[in-house]
């Protein structure tokens, strides 16, 4: 027999904050983001809308909104994206393959998991690169296991 709330919808195939609480919670790449930790619900409309992350002592937790979960697995909470502040320690190099520096911080548009800015710790101790670089988000090409620009070395420099 069916099981069925006060407000007449089947419940039996819905999940607790128990399926969720404690669960790794994965990017679109695989990697490990942290473990859920809390379950946000709209005070208002009573809507579940996103998770909370723990991403260990050292690290500040995130919290992920509800369209960015692709599907809350028996051993694990998948995500549909690759979460931006991931991209601290990367490698930095220019369109010529240059090694630049590294990723030291990041700048993201409001809440959103899409990135204004990188700030990029230099490799080179060259008059122009003898402190903290700040690289807009349009001269970055790819990321993937290191940031790649669309401009050379030179370039940056002049702009």
């Amino acid at each position: 027999m069916q099981q069925k709330s006060i407000s007449g919808k089947k419940i039996n195939k819905s999940i607790t904050s128990e399926d969720i609480l404690g669960k790794d919670v994965i990017d679109a790449e695989g990697a490990f983001i942290g473990v859920a930790e809390k379950v946000l619900i709209d005070q208002k409309s009573m809507d579940f809308i996103g998770i909370s992350i723990d991403k260990g002592l050292i690290r500040s937790g995130i919290t992920i909104g509800k369209s960015y979960i692709d599907k809350i697995a028996d051993h694990a909470i998948f995500l549909k994206i690759r979460v931006v502040y991931d991209i601290k320690g990367k490698l930095v190099f220019d369109k010529d393959g240059k090694k630049m520096g590294t990723v030291s911080s990041i700048d993201i548009y409001g809440k959103k998991n899409k990135i204004k800015n990188i700030y990029m710790k230099p490799i080179s101790h060259s008059f122009f690169f003898k402190k903290i670089i700040v690289i807009s988000a349009d001269y970055i090409e790819t990321i993937g296991d290191n940031v790649i620009l669309n401009v050379t070395m030179n370039n940056l420099s002049k702009k």
